[in-house]
């Protein structure tokens, strides 16, 4: 078995709870001919055809980890003339490029948001099939990027106040959705830490930071597949999970399943998630006029700082950035606002990206080695495919071995080390927004 590669019987391990689909595929008619069918030609983009401007909006966009022409998976959102809300798992197969509605999915919850994909190959009922496993996070209420109930401890009462109103609500845990594509097999699962009693996430904000290794090299024959999820959880603080399964291919059980909560903090709003190569995690964080990355819901954790939004001229206010994404070392990021930022980690700060169709990238993005997918601002209900561009890092500055031991540091961080100003600005404005902060 490759990689990446899980049998079906993922989805038939007794940890999991199994809900049925229904649903089926439609035969052609027996009078239907080989001559008769017309194999359209393929769309130059991947395009949802029944994209309906105004109506529609792309809340989940990822492309199956490691697979080779692999079909694309989106999430769409569709408000009704009546604001009613419904959502949509869609699929594009490379040849085609045409998202269609993944059959026999109904997304219940009134809320969903993002998707992350594995590449499945398998047998199912006698049948070899190469689809496509999905994830997606569903949930009740709005969440604060929607609209919802913003995370900033209330009116006069701080996040102790808002503590107590929560209590008082009757809350339901957000739920990791599982489909295989093409089959009615699908799975759900409360995102809950069970080492806490009653600590959940009540609504999602991002999932990302997909891995699936081999632990055959420990004589385990299993894969381990971990990802983040960021929401907010059932104290009113944002917080962002791990999820972990344990798969043992060789008796195809899941053997482990549980989300574990890494970090959590009071009035901020985290957003996208993406793993850090030399750490855990790395979330996008907005605080009023600030646009932040952190690799911890801290100051010490703040990898970039921008003040106001570094897609636009606005330095008023900061932009919440809806997906995150790697390719090679460079870090990418998108907003509602159209525009590609990355991650000038030398110059601690986001920097807008030029010079290619890019710039007209919102919403969401996908990634597949040095191939990048975004939702086209100009043109909705299609996405953009370019080359990841190299994002420019600030020169690196190097002391002299007469001046101190040789060490090199950014201008940007150096300031930052050295201003006792900034650090207190940036105390003053986390603790405003109900975190606790200590600077060193």
């Amino acid at each position: 078995m490759e990689l990446n590669k899980l049998t079906l019987a993922v989805l038939a391990a007794t940890s999991m709870t199994l809900v049925g689909c229904g649903g089926g595929s439609s035969s052609s008619s027996d009078d239907e001919t080989g001559d008769d069918i017309v194999t359209p030609d393929p769309l130059a983009v991947y395009t949802d055809t029944a994209w309906s401007l105004g109506a529609d909006e792309l809340v989940g966009l990822t492309y199956p980890q490691n697979a080779t022409n692999g079909d694309m998976v989106a999430l769409k959102r569709s408000t009704g003339s009546d604001d009613s809300i419904s959502h949509t798992l869609m699929v594009a197969p490379a040849a085609t490029k045409e998202f269609v509605a993944v059959e026999g999915v109904a997304l219940e919850k009134d809320y969903y948001r993002d998707v992350l994909a594995l590449p499945v190959s398998g047998t199912v009922e006698g049948e070899e099939i190469d689809t496509v496993l999905i994830a997606t996070c569903g949930y009740d209420e709005a969440s604060a990027i929607e609209g919802g109930e913003a995370i900033d401890g209330g009116e006069g009462g701080g996040a102790s106040a808002q503590l107590v109103a929560i209590e008082e609500e009757t809350q339901t845990p957000a739920s990791l959705e599982i489909y295989l594509a093409g089959t009615d097999i699908s799975a759900s699962l409360d995102i809950n830490d069970e080492t806490k009693s009653n600590f959940f996430l009540v609504d999602c904000h991002s999932l990302g930071g997909l891995s699936a290794s081999d632990l055959s090299d420990e004589e385990t024959p299993a894969y381990e597949i971990d990802f983040f999820i960021t929401g907010k959880d059932s104290t009113g603080e944002v917080a962002v999970f791990k999820a972990s399964l344990i798969y043992d291919y060789e008796n195809n059980e899941v053997t482990e399943s549980d989300f574990t909560v890494l970090d959590a903090d009071a009035g901020i709003i985290v957003t996208a998630v993406e793993e850090d190569p030399e750490d855990d995690f790395l979330v996008a964080m907005t605080v009023e006029d600030n646009t932040y990355l952190l690799s911890a819901l801290e100051s010490a954790g703040i990898e970039l700082n921008n003040d106001g939004n570094p897609f636009t001229s606005d330095t008023e206010n900061g932009v919440v950035i809806l997906d995150l994404v790697y390719s090679g070392e460079s870090l990418l990021a998108v907003s509602a606002d159209a525009g590609l930022a990355g991650a000038d980690f030398n110059g601690g700060e986001y920097v807008l990206l030029s010079g290619g169709d890019f710039t007209r990238c919102v919403d969401q993005l996908a990634v597949n080695g040095t191939t990048v997918w975004c939702h086209d601002s100009t043109d909705e209900g299609k996405l953009i495919e370019f080359t990841a561009p190299t994002v420019p890092q600030s020169d690196v500055v190097e002391e002299t071995p007469e001046e101190s031991p040789v060490r090199a540091v950014s201008p940007a961080a150096s300031s930052y080390k050295a201003s006792k100003e900034e650090a207190e600005q940036i105390k003053a404005e986390l603790e405003g927004a109900g975190a606790e902060v200590e600077v060193k």
